[in-house]
């Protein structure tokens, strides 16, 4: 899951914080100064008031002064986004309700990815399940960690966790689109990547399944099935669902099974 951000965006949050002037990198400052951009760039194009700003950075227990450091940061973070060209240019404003990251829709990862998502979706809708799947593929390959990395802060920790739930529906999704079209072994490594980080995820669990039985990894797909099976008996004291449970027998029993509705 760790790539380098595209070169299309200024802007990187699906993985550790990252401006980018398409050939290096630009120093953001100190974490907290960070964290204001962090904060801006997940709201991109939304006002936020400086009472939010410090919600958001320093939680219930902020300095006294916390106002003042906010627009110390915004004025350091606007020196540094002064470092970008002009087709590249992201700005941040200031109005009566707070701040605002302007930015284009293809500047950040993050929007990025929302557009790849629903568009994925109305060709799955249009009866293309192979371009659907490709674009599904687009939308997951600009991720390159957890959503702003390991930047603390209890508004970055629940964003991270919803963005992470988000994603493994976005993957479940491009998996079972490629298995459908026959693209078995493209969705192995990321189902397999994944499912070390959520390894009792049932879902992910069952399309790593189909997918090395239907590329005739038969040995592997019964591995995946054993190993998830006692660890939800070790963890949980309880059995995978009846439906893994079918598919494990269908699959030493060598028989047909159909590729998983998308």
């Amino acid at each position: 899951m760790h790539r380098t951000q595209p070169e299309s965006t200024t802007l990187g949050v699906l993985g550790e914080l990252a401006v980018t002037d398409g050939t290096v990198f630009l120093p953001l400052g100190a974490p907290r100064q960070r964290a204001v951009l962090a904060a801006l760039a997940i709201n991109a194009n939304q006002s936020l008031t400086t009472q939010r700003i410090i919600g958001m950075v320093w939680g219930s227990t902020y300095p006294a002064y916390a106002n003042n450091l906010v627009h110390k940061y915004v004025s350091g973070l606007r020196r540094a986004l002064a470092g970008l060209p002009v087709h590249r240019q992201v700005r941040i404003e200031s109005g009566s309700e707070g701040y605002r990251l302007v930015a284009r829709l293809d500047q950040l990862d993050l929007t990025l990815f929302h557009i790849h998502v629903e568009a994925a979706r109305d060709l799955r809708e249009h009866g293309e399940p192979g371009r659907a799947a490709e674009m599904f593929g687009e939308a997951l390959a600009l991720w390159r960690g957890p959503l702003l990395g390991e930047l603390p802060g209890i508004a970055f920790d629940d964003e991270r966790d919803f963005m992470e739930t988000v994603r493994l529906v976005v993957l479940e999704e491009y998996a079972a689109l490629s298995i459908q079209v026959g693209r078995h072994n493209d969705v192995v490594g990321m189902l397999r990547t994944t499912l070390r980080h959520h390894p009792l995820e049932e879902n992910l669990a069952r399309l790593l399944i189909l997918a090395l039985y239907q590329a005739g990894r038969t040995a592997e797909a019964i591995r995946v099935y054993q190993r998830l099976s006692s660890r939800m008996l070790g963890e949980l004291n309880m059995p995978p669902r009846p439906e893994l449970n079918d598919l494990y027998h269908a699959i030493r029993r060598h028989a047909p099974i159909p590729a998983p509705h998308a």
